[in-house]
């Protein structure tokens, strides 16, 4: 082959593959579609992203913040915060915290206990006024009656004689002239509806180791600016003992004597309701540091075997107990031991020990004194240590009653009248079958009026009364209650400074261990 001819197959053959590549569709220099890569308003494939999800800045955008805020949302506020309702977490039922009408745990107070505005309240100073009610007057005198009947016999009533000593207290006097039973009665009748008043126990000098005569007690207690309208003698007492009671006996919730003898009671609560009953002791203490506990015995009685006794004040200046044992001196963590008011659950402190009896009482303080196992209880405790002291009382027939209702107490010999039946079993002992001065105290089985009572005796216009004829002269009076207090030279009747009965051998009134007076406030 020529070189001309081998040239021009060579450029022939370059110029078949151009021509192969432009055939086959390389075309290097066309611009892409832009549809396919980024579709924009104008391509067939175009989404329109407004239709989709429609965001801010998209043609008829609603923000659901403005149509419905939630949390999150700029100036949202929590509806359970400005208006809480069920289901919110801080939610408080109202009908839980104050139920009112529509609630389903509501109870009508006015069913409970109709008060002023209640449809159904009935006011009792319409149906029976009484001391408070506006317009009342407290002219309802007791009205005696003609006649008593004593031991079976109807006897006329001669000189009665009713006088008002103050509002609510009336005194009343009455003679049997009868040749068979000639009788001298006092009676005070008070009406415990009137609260200007206090009826309180008092013993002799405040210690139950001595004698006072009433009237010197009016006179002591005068001086201390307390007015006693009535004042009687209390409860039997033994004279070997220098006048201790021979029973319990409690000044404003302070045990004062509670030997283990029991007598029954007249007892007064802070309303000045009576109660009459037998009492039982329920005083304990608990050392604080060993947590055992033990029962106290007696109050300012005897320290007999293994006996615990607690002795106050009103035990005189000392025990009297013997050196067979121990005695610590205990007081109050605070206040003064006389005058708590309340002697249960007492915090207390050991400020001394002594193994020589006879220990001294100080005002303020008290005395725990221990024999036998009492002594080995006692013994486990050193000055300082601290301890429980509850010194309660109750009623034997209502135990629920205890020193926080029953404030004043005296003891009795017997009851002699209970709910206006007389009681039948007076032994032929002289105390009782003998015809006696008397006293008691009575009261009516609403306790609306308690009575307070005084028959003469021994003497020419009036012989006195046995305990049974006594529970009669009490009915006599309008008494379905009442007890029997010591008799004999002991009656006595004070009104304010004067005495009302005629004492057995003259005016000299006998000293005695107790008694009962009405203070006015």
């Amino acid at each position: 082959m020529s070189m001309k001819r081998y040239f021009f197959f060579l450029l022939c053959s370059m110029m078949l593959v151009v021509f192969s590549a432009i055939s086959c569709g390389n075309e290097p220099n066309k611009e892409p579609d832009p549809c396919v890569s980024d579709p924009q308003p104008g391509c067939p494939n175009y989404v329109d992203p407004c239709e989709a999800d429609p965001q801010p800045g998209c043609p008829g955008y609603v923000d659901p913040c403005e149509a419905d805020p939630q949390p999150g949302c700029p100036g949202y506020v929590d509806p359970c915060e400005t208006d809480p309702q069920p289901g919110c977490p801080n939610y408080v039922d109202p009908c839980e915290a104050d139920p009112q009408p529509g609630c389903p745990n509501y109870v009508d107070p006015c069913e409970l206990d109709p008060q002023p505005g209640c449809p159904n309240y009935v006011d009792p100073c319409e149906t029976d006024p009484q001391p408070g009610c506006p317009g009342f007057t407290d002219n309802d005198a007791p009205v005696l009656g003609s006649s008593i009947t004593i031991g079976g016999a109807s006897y006329t009533v001669s000189k009665p004689l009713v006088e008002k000593v103050d509002d609510g207290i009336w005194y009343m006097n009455i003679h049997l002239e009868n040749p068979a039973k000639p009788l001298v009665i006092h009676t005070v009748r008070y009406a415990t509806g009137h609260t200007g008043y206090g009826i309180e126990t008092w013993v002799a000098n405040d210690s139950i180791t001595g004698k006072e005569s009433p009237g010197s007690m009016v006179n002591r207690y005068e001086q201390s600016s307390r007015r006693v309208r009535m004042a009687i003698n209390g409860g039997f007492y033994g004279t070997e003992a220098g006048g201790t009671p021979i029973s319990m006996q409690a000044i404003n919730g302070l045990l004062t004597f509670l030997p283990q003898g029991n007598f029954p009671i007249i007892g007064f609560d802070s309303r000045n309701l009576p109660y009459m009953d037998s009492v039982k002791l329920n005083s304990r203490m608990k050392i604080e540091k060993t947590g055992n506990e033990r029962a106290i015995t007696s109050v300012n009685g005897g320290r007999w075997t293994d006996f615990l006794v607690l002795y106050n004040s009103y035990k005189g200046k000392r025990t009297g107990a013997n050196q067979w044992g121990i005695e610590l001196l205990c007081s109050p963590v605070s206040g003064q031991f006389e005058q708590l008011g309340n002697y249960i659950g007492v915090r207390c402190r050991v400020e001394r020990i002594d193994t020589r009896g006879n220990m001294e009482i100080p005002k303020g303080k008290f005395v725990l004194s221990g024999h036998g196992l009492a002594h080995s209880y006692l013994n486990t405790m050193q000055q300082g240590d601290y301890f429980t002291l509850s010194v309660d009382y109750f009623l034997k027939t209502n135990p629920d009653v205890t020193s926080t209702t029953v404030r004043n107490i005296v003891s009795g010999w017997n009851i002699i009248l209970n709910r206006n039946e007389i009681m039948e079993y007076f032994s032929t002992d002289a105390l009782e079958s003998n015809n006696n001065p008397r006293t008691a105290v009575g009261f009516t089985t609403d306790r609306k009026f308690v009575y307070f009572t005084v028959v003469e005796g021994r003497q020419d216009n009036s012989v006195g009364v046995t305990t049974k004829e006594l529970a009669q002269v009490m009915q006599y009076f309008g008494a379905t209650h009442a007890i029997n207090l010591d008799g004999g030279g002991s009656s006595c009747m004070m009104i304010d400074k004067t005495l009302k009965n005629s004492i057995t051998g003259g005016t000299w009134q006998r000293p005695v261990a107790d008694g009962i007076a009405i203070i006015k406030k």
